[in-house]
């Protein structure tokens, strides 16, 4: 009998069943982030988003006054580190500057953009996604309807 688990065991982990990646091969069609944003899993601070308009990416607008109970910050710092993905951060002042201004009114927020267009965002106003921002798994869950977690082959 303890032959038979210690296989199982074995089996299990071979096959990734332990694995705590969530799973990316189910039919969803997603984007993929310019292959520069697959790198460390780090905020890259900015000012303007002027210069990365072909890119396609994930933007943190966040403001100094949140007041959520988990700063959402770690959550998404969490996540990125997970997966090794690179989010642009800019504060709301100077994201207020940009175009994404027309269409996101709120921070913090979590924006997917693909050449200059909003794919989709988390909106701080909104109850159905206050649960994105305190929970890694929520927040995982959202975004893997947008993006693939791994640069193409």
């Amino acid at each position: 009998m303890k032959k038979v688990f210690g296989l199982l065991i074995i089996l299990f982990m071979v096959t990734g069943c332990f694995n705590n990646k969530i799973n990316q091969n189910d039919g969803i069609e997603r984007i993929y982030l310019t292959d520069s944003y697959y790198n460390k899993g780090n905020f890259v601070e900015v000012n303007d988003l002027n210069n990365l308009d072909n890119d396609t990416y994930v933007v943190f607008a966040y403001n100094n006054f949140c007041n959520f109970s988990v700063p959402c910050d770690k959550i998404f710092e969490s996540f990125m580190t997970k997966y090794d993905i690179d989010f642009i951060k800019i504060p709301f002042d100077k994201f207020k500057e940009t175009y994404l201004y027309n269409e996101v009114k709120y921070a913090p927020s979590i924006i997917v953009v693909s050449d200059r267009k909003v794919i989709a965002y988390l909106d701080a106003n909104k109850d159905e996604d206050l649960d994105k921002y305190q929970d890694e798994k929520a927040f995982e869950r959202w975004l893997n309807n947008y993006i693939y977690f791994t640069k193409k082959n």
